[in-house]
């Protein structure tokens, strides 16, 4: 098997053991026995229980490449299908139960805590972040803050349809067939302030 078989494996068994166990009773004996896998080869890849855990939600949740855009000449349609291509990582069932485990551990483990802390910090570089960067270099605008762009935008799209999905208001099928229509409206919405925005300033 190879490595990266062998990561991917682990990440779904941690996964698992959190969901089942939550992070206190998530011993790599717990993962290892879940990813058939021996406790030897986890340390070889990750040196700790919190190393392991810091790679999951680092890789589900928050380095996340989407598929390409293909439609580059257009940036309302560029933007809305990596936004469609981010949300159908995002808003996966096994993630959406992912991120539920992780608002409840991050209540009582402060290694989760510390673990979404350290990875918001260095977020910035996310492909959203990226994608607005690049299109106000395009267009000469100045931007201050563009992860303060790019958090609005990803609260009008993903995140809303997240918060729904959180609280079990939504089914995944409703989800996927409203998410286009959806995030157009919102992205529309979003380059006219934004670019508003940015000729307004000083």
């Amino acid at each position: 098997m190879e490595e990266c078989e062998r990561r991917e494996r682990i990440l779904d068994a941690a996964s698992e053991v959190l969901q089942q166990c939550g992070y206190h009773a998530a011993s790599m004996d717990k993962v290892a026995q879940h990813s058939a896998m021996s406790k030897r080869t986890l340390y070889q890849m990750f040196h700790s229980k919190q190393d392991l855990f810091h790679a999951l939600i680092n890789s589900r949740l928050f380095n996340v490449t989407p598929d390409k855009c293909h439609y580059r000449e257009n940036p309302t349609d560029e933007l809305t299908e990596l936004l469609m291509n981010l949300g159908r990582i995002i808003l996966r069932p096994d993630r959406i139960s992912l991120i539920r485990a992780l608002i409840t551990e991050s209540q009582e483990s402060a290694d989760i805590r510390q673990i979404l802390t350290s990875l918001r910090a260095g977020g910035k570089e996310n492909v959203l972040t990226s994608w607005l960067d690049r299109y106000a270099r395009q267009n000469h605008y100045v931007v201050k803050d563009i992860y303060m762009y790019s958090n609005m935008l990803f609260g009008m799209t993903i995140g809303d349809l997240m918060l729904q999905s959180l609280a079990c208001a939504s089914e995944s099928s409703w989800i996927e067939e409203n998410m286009y229509p959806r995030f157009h409206h919102a992205v529309r919405i979003f380059l006219v302030g934004f670019q508003q925005d940015c000729t307004a300033g000083p």
